[in-house]
């Protein structure tokens, strides 16, 4: 019998949790979850992101950072010259577009969240448990057809946030997945929880290139900003789309 395909489930965000300041020109929070099969990862995936980063003058240990990419800052002040950054953006827009990988997206709309709930949740944890729910498919997907994920990978955002996170995850297995009455995500049983994904969250410093993380993290902003712009042709949003199985805005 055929081993079921083991996936990596590598996740990230952008924008801030803190409801307390809303950014105006980003009042929401995205959580990117970015599904990849296991050996398609080590043996296609990290290669061709490595051969990528060479073709344009950069060490293969440097991450590939949104902010720092859209900034021109650090490794990539380089960008700063539009020939190059031309030639960069077409790379990378045939590089992810040629990639096996699945995307699911949770915005999290944080001023209406503040106004919705009497003492609202962290929206960083209200869109884990949406996102992993998002992850086990529609309702009515065979037990079998559910993707099996061996490992969740984060970036590290410091000792107390890590712990938080990880402290929901497991409350998450004990007790299962809410929808916090979210149209386009269903509740999940701690089962289905236990059946899908690991024990446990991987947290992994900033500084270090990991490929999914890389990835993820160049995701986040294009489908955020998509939203709050409420324009879905940009080049960047549309590069990603293909790879779009759920994006869901809450409340």
């Amino acid at each position: 019998m055929t081993r079921p395909t083991q996936h990596l489930l590598y996740i990230d965000e952008s924008g801030g949790h803190d409801l307390a300041h809303v950014d105006a020109n980003w009042p929401i929070f995205v959580l990117v979850g970015l599904l990849v099969g296991e050996s398609y990862y080590a043996k296609a995936l990290v290669p061709r992101v490595k051969e990528f980063k060479l073709r344009h003058g950069l060490d293969k240990g440097i991450p590939l950072h949104s902010r720092d990419i859209r900034r021109h800052e650090g490794a990539f002040c380089f960008l700063a010259d539009a020939k190059r950054r031309e030639a960069f953006y077409e790379d990378l827009n045939q590089l992810v577009g040629s990639l096996r990988i699945r995307l699911f997206a949770v915005i999290v709309r944080k001023a209406l969240l503040s106004r919705t709930y009497m003492f609202p949740p962290n929206p960083y944890h209200v869109s884990l448990g949406q996102m992993l729910s998002l992850v086990c498919g529609p309702p009515g997907t065979p037990p079998g057809w559910r993707p099996r994920v061996a490992r969740i990978v984060a970036e590290q955002r410091g000792k107390l946030e890590d712990h938080q996170l990880q402290a929901e995850y497991q409350l998450r297995r004990q007790y299962g997945l809410p929808s916090y009455g979210a149209r386009d995500v269903i509740d999940r049983r701690p089962a289905t929880v236990e059946r899908v994904f690991p024990a446990r969250i991987d947290f992994i410093r900033k500084s270090k290139a990991v490929a999914g993380l890389e990835l993820a993290d160049l995701a986040a902003y294009p489908l955020g900003r998509a939203y709050v712009n409420q324009c879905w042709d940009n080049p960047a949003y549309l590069v990603l789309a293909p790879k779009v199985r759920a994006l869901i805005a809450f409340p």
